[in-house]
């Protein structure tokens, strides 16, 4: 049988134990409310309290934009106004709309990639690229360097038309046979070759380049010439320097060897600005690689297949400019 007064005593235990978790506690909360204080505001907007620091942080990059001292007063009322318009935005349900959710989505995004970038980024990707980073590359890859065979070749044409009798045909070859001796009897093949092309030759490009064509590839020659001029051109040589009367159905031509460039590897002083970009578009790409992977782990993405199967490209209207306003008349 239970004693009346040991009832009485185990309620007022249960009370007080209560009444004392409640006093531990709000005496916690005091003293973390005095360990961390609330941080201090500079101005209030409405019912939002802004706090010193963000104020601080805008007037410093204003300031860095300026070379004059800015005032804080002259600081505080664009600070206000752009607090008092965001909070406004909130009650006015802009900050619903789409638009104005995708540029916070972007920007936070930007913010969110940068972040994770700053701690994915290995030591050796900010560091600058070294010379001999450079030169490695250029010696393993010595393939990528090579500078195919070319020729400089000068050319005298004489332009036929496609119709031409064969009596013109053979007055024009003569003509060209007549220079060609000329050109084999001077003492100077080249000089006598670009006189007789400033004179004579009907490749206006050409003609006061003394017939020079600069230094062509075996593609390029063939683009210029024609396939069958082009490969009795790469016949040439310091010793039969002078070809024969060439002809195609719009010109004949004679030709003139002026040197031969055999297969070259490029110098490193020429190659090393593309090497440099290449390395640092690598980093880049690992990079990407890196924060993609991060974000993957991060959040999980999942694509519906069959809804994305079935969407459409959006059709975007064609539209015509106005037309011009006509000119006042006078």
């Amino acid at each position: 049988m239970t004693v009346p007064w040991r009832i009485r005593w185990r309620g007022l235990s249960v009370v007080s134990v209560f009444v004392l978790l409640i006093g531990l506690m709000t005496w916690g909360c005091r003293k973390a409310d005095e360990s961390a204080p609330a941080p201090e505001w500079v101005v209030q907007v409405g019912t939002q309290k802004v706090a010193t620091a963000i104020f601080e942080a805008d007037w410093a990059q204003r300031q860095s934009q300026q070379e004059r001292p800015v005032p804080a007063g002259d600081m505080l009322a664009a600070f206000v106004s752009d607090w008092q318009a965001y909070l406004a935005a909130g009650e006015m349900g802009l900050l619903e709309d789409p638009e104005i959710q995708k540029a916070i989505r972007r920007v936070v995004a930007g913010k969110v990639r940068e972040t994770l970038a700053k701690s994915l980024s290995k030591p050796s990707s900010d560091a600058p690229i070294e010379p001999m980073e450079i030169e490695t590359i250029y010696r393993s890859q010595s393939p990528r360097w090579q500078r195919p065979p070319a020729w400089n070749i000068a050319w005298l044409v004489a332009s036929v038309s496609p119709k031409a009798e064969p009596a013109r045909r053979a007055a024009v070859r003569e003509r060209l046979e007549g220079y060609r001796r000329e050109i084999l009897a001077g003492g100077d093949p080249k000089a006598v070759f670009a006189i007789l092309c400033s004179n004579h030759s009907d490749d206006t490009a050409t003609r006061y380049l003394r017939g020079e064509l600069g230094w062509l590839q075996r593609e390029q020659l063939a683009g210029r010439m024609g396939e069958s001029v082009a490969e009795e051109a790469i016949l040439l040589n310091p010793t039969n320097r002078v070809s024969g009367v060439l002809e195609s159905p719009t010109r004949m031509v004679l030709l003139l060897h002026l040197g031969h460039r055999l297969v070259q590897m490029k110098p490193l002083d020429e190659v090393a600005p593309q090497i440099r970009f290449e390395i640092g578009k690598q980093r880049e790409e690992e990079l990407k690689r890196a924060l993609a992977q991060e974000l993957n782990r991060r959040v999980p993405v999942q694509t519906n297949l069959a809804v994305l199967a079935r969407l459409k490209a959006p059709v975007v209207p064609v539209t015509t400019p106005p037309p011009p306003s006509p000119m006042p008349r006078p």
